[in-house]
């Protein structure tokens, strides 16, 4: 742990862009993306992004896009950059804290100690009396029961449509 840390916090202090080199790496990724939009306009913050057959609505004051991947991950997405573009927006305002080389440097910056050889370790005379046992529970033979609940708006299959007289013998319409 100690020489990982060291060796990250190393890697952090040789980086010399705005945000650590993943995330710039993702962020051009959105751009190169992006150069294939077309951006429509509503108002000052909402606008229109549509890609061929697709559209996504952009609210750059709410940090907002329809594919959600701008709200979730924090960095705008290639929708967003698009609009940013556009207007002539620097993307990294947008970017959360927290991708910023800064960041990655202060995550790195404490001291792991060393802890010596193991052997060498003084212990309390209790913590060789302690005897940890294996868990009680048995694991059962087989494949196991499949826990995952169905969503609301997941339905079993009908067999009936409802209509007056059909059964599943009569109706042809097949309903979810």
């Amino acid at each position: 742990m100690q020489e990982w840390t060291y060796n990250n916090r190393k890697e952090a202090q040789k980086c010399t862009t705005r945000l650590t080199p993943s995330s710039e790496k993702k962020l051009i990724g959105n751009y190169v993306q992006s150069l294939r939009l077309t951006v429509k306009p509503a108002n000052q913050n909402l606008f229109e992004v549509i890609d061929e057959d697709r559209t996504r609505i952009v609210n750059l004051k709410e940090k907002t896009c329809t594919c959600n991947r701008f709200q979730k991950d924090e960095m705008p997405c290639n929708h967003a950059v698009a609009v940013m573009k556009d207007l002539n927006i620097n993307t990294y305002n947008y970017c959360a804290q927290y991708y910023t080389s800064k960041a990655w440097l202060q995550t790195y910056e404490e001291t792991v100690y060393p802890v010596g050889n193991v052997r060498e370790w003084e212990l309390p005379d209790f913590f060789e009396e302690i005897i940890v046992l294996s868990p009680k529970e048995r694991i059962k033979s087989g494949r196991p029961r499949k826990r995952r609940m169905a969503a609301a708006w997941e339905t079993k299959k009908q067999n009936k449509c409802g209509q007056k007289g059909h059964n599943k013998k009569t109706c042809r319409r097949i309903t979810a």
